[in-house]
């Protein structure tokens, strides 16, 4: 009898977990827990088991035909720029299978540069050059450099440069323009510029030419810039008098006007070298003090989409398809450069 009980109770409890297991499975399938309903997908978790080769900040970012690249950037000391600390690599990660980074065409030491996707080919746009050594004092130079990288060809090839030199910019497509905006112009020992001007180049005009926006009604560097419903949002940055700030301004190519956007959510910090990138209609950008905030058309205000696993500016962030970012290089002022990427989840109904 006592055999029989105990093989009894055993059958219920096992019957019980098998339920138990099945409410909770569907939970997550119909909403569930928030946080388990944003975890990265197998992809996004090998992808996050791939450190970086060396710690980077202030780097090129995009991603093409199922592979992420990423171009120069700083790695050496913080505040400390030299020919040694600047990186001149195009690093690749082949998304659909990654297994390991690679090292594609190398170009000039840049941080502080853009880079975009657009058709198949890589665009890169400004950054500064140190041409001192590491134990030389400074010498910082902005350039107006604008570069293409296809595949095929595996090396950059030099196109029209910008009107100005240009760093701690950024830059976003909209259709098949190339738009850029905010930054500075350093030349060494010279006074440094700050840029209220913003231009854009359409890729399908040839011969290719930089035509000029109206000016902005800001001088920040360290921003980021997003694209919207076809306009282009230049989010925070530190301005050239009044430090960081979470101010966001708006460019309609359809008016020809900037105008004032919704402002960030946080303090100022939150606004110094953020990251942005729209997916699925909605405009993402991830903070330094580690949120990731999001902004609807139409909406008056940003919304918070979730904490953030790491703190992190100086980063990129960029899209896996339609529900999916990844969150790549940067720093944090307490732990450092970071290696490891991050993948959430977004658009989840």
């Amino acid at each position: 009898m006592q055999s029989h009980s105990f093989h009894h109770w055993s059958l219920k409890i096992f019957l019980m977990t098998l339920c138990l297991v099945a409410v909770v499975n569907a939970g997550d399938q119909i909403g569930g827990n928030a946080d388990s309903a944003k975890e990265p997908s197998v992809a996004g978790s090998a992808i996050e088991h791939l450190p970086l080769p060396e710690g980077i900040t202030s780097f090129g970012g995009a991603i093409m035909d199922g592979k992420l690249y990423l171009y120069g950037g700083h790695r050496g000391r913080p505040h400390h720029y030299s020919i040694q600390g600047q990186s001149n690599q195009l690093l690749c990660l082949d998304l659909t299978s990654p297994k390991k980074w690679e090292t594609l065409a190398k170009g000039p030491r840049l941080q502080g540069l853009a880079m975009v996707a657009h058709n198949g080919s890589l665009y890169r746009m400004g950054g500064f050059t140190a041409k001192n050594q590491e134990e030389e004092a400074q010498s910082l130079w902005s350039v107006s450099d604008f570069a293409r990288y296809t595949p095929e060809v595996s090396q950059w090839e030099a196109l029209p440069p910008m009107p100005v030199p240009r760093s701690s910019f950024d830059a976003v497509v909209v259709g098949n323009r190339i738009y850029v905006a905010g930054g500075w112009s350093m030349q060494g020992e010279r006074e440094k510029h700050w840029h209220n001007s913003a231009y854009y180049i359409d890729l399908e005009q040839n011969p290719l030419v930089w035509k000029a926006l109206p000016d902005a009604p800001f001088q920040r560097r360290a921003l980021s810039l997003g694209e919207l419903h076809g306009k282009v949002f230049a989010v925070g940055g530190m301005q050239e008098a009044g430090g960081p700030t979470t101010q966001v301004s708006m460019y309609d190519p359809e008016k020809n006007t900037w105008s004032d956007a919704p402002p960030l959510i946080g303090g100022s910090m939150d606004g110094f070298g953020s990251s942005a990138f729209s997916v699925g209609d909605v405009l993402y950008v991830s903070t330094y003090s580690g949120k990731l905030q999001k902004l609807e058309p139409g909406s008056e205000q940003w919304e918070l989409e979730r904490e953030l696993r790491d703190a992190r500016f100086f980063h990129r962030m960029l899209p896996l398809g339609n529900d999916q970012l990844v969150l790549v290089g940067g720093a944090n002022m307490k732990i450092g450069k970071f290696l490891e990427t991050e993948v959430v989840r977004v658009n989840e109904q």
